[in-house]
């Protein structure tokens, strides 16, 4: 009784500390805001970031609210005369909003600059930057930046340049893979290390007391050496080929299976036919002793 009430703590620890860490990236999500957000008479700008797409070395993101405020707004908070708003992006670098009018949503993508490579442990960094004209004059310029994307920490800092005018608004974006991401890719780097020292002692145990040729040892082997690829493939953000995760443990795991695998049926076949050749002339040859346990 006292052991099962012992486990079901252990168990309750254990979901509570994972739903604590759910909870700790749910709250992650943040608004940072940067400019002339003082400024009575601006043009507000917000930004979320979609998705960060590791192959194209692009941030997806959309810009959803362009508001003007003060003296450029209208009663009903349209523009009271045309905005053109621009940014460092490389879709929609630029567009203008009429007068009267309300801005749609507008997909931008903007550059990053990192190294896929270095999964689960990469970075990217990025510069990103906003202004805005209202009838071909510079206005002072707020963004408001939100982050949506489940797979990469967005971290947004202001780029504070000397005599830098109110309507430009510049940024540096520092993105990390998230922290269930890293955990995840993590556990999978261990289970394929925990299951290549498992086909080893299994391995081991056949060649080392002499069991010859056993099927189901060489069919779990082999079902962990196919096994071990679509695990690989199933880690969240596609990782290349040729990352840290695969010289880390995936290529070793991977060597080390089939290593182990070959060697239980080659050595184990061999080890058959001995003894096969013995049972039919029990006189002729003498069985092969087994290795001294160390």
């Amino acid at each position: 009784m006292r052991r099962t009430a012992l486990l079901a703590i252990a168990f309750l620890i254990v979901i509570t500390a994972s739903v604590s860490l759910y909870l700790t990236h749910r709250n992650e999500d943040y608004a940072a805001q940067f400019g002339a957000a003082g400024s009575p008479d601006r043009v507000s700008i917000q930004v979320w970031l979609n998705r960060l797409d590791t192959g194209t070395e692009r941030l997806h993101a959309e810009i959803v609210v362009v508001e003007p405020t003060g003296k450029l707004a209208n009663d009903d908070g349209t523009p009271r005369s045309s905005l053109e708003v621009t940014t460092s992006a490389l879709r929609n670098p630029k567009f203008t909003i009429g007068a009267g009018s309300i801005a749609p949503d507008t997909p931008v993508d903007f550059a990053v600059n990192g190294t896929v490579t270095d999964y689960p442990f990469d970075h990217y960094s990025s510069k990103i930057y906003f202004s805005a004209k209202a009838d071909g004059r510079p206005v002072p310029v707020s963004v408001l930046v939100s982050s949506a994307d489940p797979f990469f920490r967005n971290i947004p800092q202001a780029i504070a340049a000397p005599g830098q005018p109110e309507h430009l608004v510049m940024i540096g974006l520092e993105s990390s893979r998230s922290r269930p991401t890293l955990v995840f890719a993590i556990f999978v780097m261990l289970l394929m290390l925990g299951l290549s020292i498992a086909v080893v002692t299994a391995s081991n145990y056949v060649l080392r007391y002499q069991k010859a040729l056993i099927f189901p040892a060489c069919s779990m082997m082999a079902a962990i050496l196919f096994a071990l690829i679509p695990l690989r493939g199933a880690l969240p953000g596609d990782p290349p080929i040729g990352s840290i995760i695969d010289f880390t443990s995936f290529f070793i795991a991977e060597t080390v299976v089939a290593v182990a695998l070959i060697a239980s049926v080659v050595l184990g076949f061999r080890m058959e036919v001995r003894r096969s050749e013995v049972e039919a002339d029990p006189d002729g040859i003498e069985p092969e002793s087994p290795p001294p346990a160390s």
